[in-house]
């Protein structure tokens, strides 16, 4: 009796020794998907940063937790009750500051701060000028939306937004788009597909710069969505150069 239960806690020890380097692969592949989140908060990049301990994973995630989600050329839409001048869409300056209009003065600070923060940071900043404001801020991820839609082009969207609410930004999808198939596409490699236009966008660890691309049932269609996701892509990464050469 006691031999086979010997055997047997000797088998499960030895199955969750197998299992072991599985689940902290998949630990690792989840905190690399929080680090890309757009919308992910402080206090999850700081416990998978300690759990990735002194790697690069680390290090890029200390990186964003220091420097903030926001860049020069960022988008904000703001909204402020009975607020004209301080309702729109605001561009982040080249410290990372934003400027607002009257009654606002002086500049924000964007430095460090997370998307995840911003509705925060803003309602506490527009406080200051105004009692008791009714604010709403959201961070814009500007995307290039390709293929089956109407208006193909570089959009500001929501970072709390859906999937849907992108194509729609584009005009919404053709008689052609193929029934919920959407392929993200960076740099000219295919990062995600996604069969459901309901996806949230923080969901597909979506980047400035990306390319969403709704696939076409027309004959031929794939190909010329290629060579457009290609053409993108480039301009794409001439972009994300031109960024990079100003900061």
């Amino acid at each position: 009796m006691r031999s086979r239960i010997w055997d047997l806690g000797v088998g499960i020890l030895g199955a969750l020794l197998l299992c072991a380097p599985a689940l902290a692969a998949q630990d690792g592949n989840g905190d690399k998907n929080v680090v890309n989140r757009p919308l992910a908060t402080r206090e999850e990049l700081e416990a998978a940063k300690e759990r990735a301990g002194a790697t690069q994973l680390a290090a890029r995630i200390q990186t964003r937790l220091t420097d903030g989600d926001f860049h020069r050329g960022d988008r904000i839409a703001l909204m402020v009750q009975a607020e004209s001048t301080l309702t729109g869409t605001f561009v982040v300056g080249s410290r990372a500051e934003l400027i607002l209009p009257p009654t606002t003065t002086g500049s924000l600070s964007l430095k460090g701060v997370l998307r995840s923060e911003l509705q925060t940071k803003m309602t506490e900043y527009v406080a200051r000028f105004r009692n008791n404001a009714v604010v709403r801020a959201q961070p814009l991820l500007r995307l290039s939306i390709q293929g089956e839609v109407a208006k193909a082009g570089i959009y500001a969207v929501p970072a709390d937004g859906q999937l849907a609410d992108a194509l729609m930004a584009a005009g919404g999808t053709t008689q052609f788009a193929k029934a919920n198939k959407v392929t993200i596409t960076r740099n000219g490699e295919k990062v995600a597909e996604t069969a459901a236009f309901d996806t949230d966008l923080d969901a597909l660890n979506l980047r400035d710069g990306d390319q969403i691309v709704v696939d076409s049932k027309r004959p031929g269609g794939a190909d010329t969505l290629r060579i457009t996701a290609l053409l993108v892509s480039i301009a794409g990464g001439l972009y994300g150069l031109s960024r990079a050469m100003h900061h």
